[in-house]
């Protein structure tokens, strides 16, 4: 299980301004020409650098300045599992805090930018503390992610984290949970718990899976996650999203699918990508790509493609094989 947490501040080369001397005209200097970009008062680093970051990144890079810029406060919620290096279903637009035992933040006027304070129960038990900041347990993030942001954020993060550690059955968490019978946000838990899997390969795959579920799509009589295609004798393979009534392939597209590290990374991943399309299309399976974006919304693109393609029926082999 998790034993320790990345060290976000090194990772970022965050500087904590409290330990800069009056003396230090360089970093001063720095400051006042935008070379460094504060995080919170009391916190900074390299401005090019930070606008380099991805939005996730930035997320961490910002979660973790106002950890150290706390006396006591705690990282929960979505910034904490993001710190855990867990998934999250979106780039919270606060950080969100407590106060250990049951603390009573002050008045929101005095909350520094991006963070909020949120009243409720916090056990000395469900505090980790690594590199100087505070966070929330497992468990205990997971209970303000249910209560705050809902069942599809809570179903997000736990695929995430069994993921991550094998040993997180359904079972296993259930068993957690028990020790917090009181808290808020317990009823959506549970479901979002029954609703996980071991083996979403991203947060938009998740979300994928739950969209798919729930719109109960007539036609469709089978949907299986994380299918592996045998592609030689030689053990390699193809392993993909979601198979839909064994015939249609469903790949959601992650978000650094292409962020390859040169134009030759890029060329080889396009390669391998137009390699896979064409093992599939040459077995007759019909294959949609999807985006996040088509992710969105009341009435996702995703449902409207899938319909358009259960309509249209399966290849003829695959009738015959009916």
């Amino acid at each position: 299980m998790i034993s320790c947490m990345k060290n976000w501040g090194q990772e970022f080369n965050l500087i904590n301004l409290t330990r800069l001397k009056q003396s230090d005209h360089v970093l001063n200097a720095h400051l006042r020409d935008g070379t460094l970009r504060k995080l919170t008062a009391e916190v900074a680093m390299n401005s090019a650098a930070y606008l380099d970051l991805t939005p996730w990144d930035k997320a961490a890079a910002k979660a973790f300045a106002v950890g150290m810029t706390m006396d006591k406060a705690v990282i929960g919620g979505q910034a904490a599992a993001r710190l855990w290096e867990l998934d999250t279903l979106e780039v919270e637009k606060h950080v969100a805090c407590y106060l250990p035992n049951c603390g009573t933040p002050s008045s929101p006027r005095t909350w520094p930018e991006g963070v909020i304070y949120r009243y409720g129960r916090l056990d000395p038990t469900d505090i980790r503390e690594y590199h100087g900041i505070r966070v929330a347990s497992l468990m205990r993030l997971l209970l303000d992610v249910a209560h705050y942001d809902g069942l599809h954020a809570a179903v997000v993060v736990i695929d995430s984290a069994r993921r991550r550690y094998p040993e997180l059955t359904r079972a296993e968490l259930y068993r957690r949970l028990e020790g917090y019978r009181r808290y808020r946000g317990m009823r959506v838990l549970r479901q979002a718990i029954g609703r996980s899997v071991p083996n979403s390969d991203s947060a938009q795959e998740t979300r994928a899976r739950l969209i798919l579920q729930e719109a109960d799509l007539p036609g469709i009589t089978s949907i299986q996650p994380q299918v592996r295609f045998n592609r030689d004798v030689n053990g390699r393979f193809y392993l993909v999203d979601f198979l839909i009534n064994g015939w249609i392939i469903v790949e959601v597209d992650g978000r650094s699918k292409y962020n390859a590290g040169s134009p030759k990374e890029l060329e080889s991943a396009l390669i391998a990508e137009r390699d896979r399309e064409k093992f599939f299309t040459n077995h007759g399976y019909v294959v949609l790509r999807i985006e996040p974006k088509q992710l969105n919304g009341q009435e996702p693109e995703l449902l409207r493609l899938l319909t358009d393609v259960l309509a249209s029926g399966p290849p003829t082999h695959f009738r015959k094989a009916a």
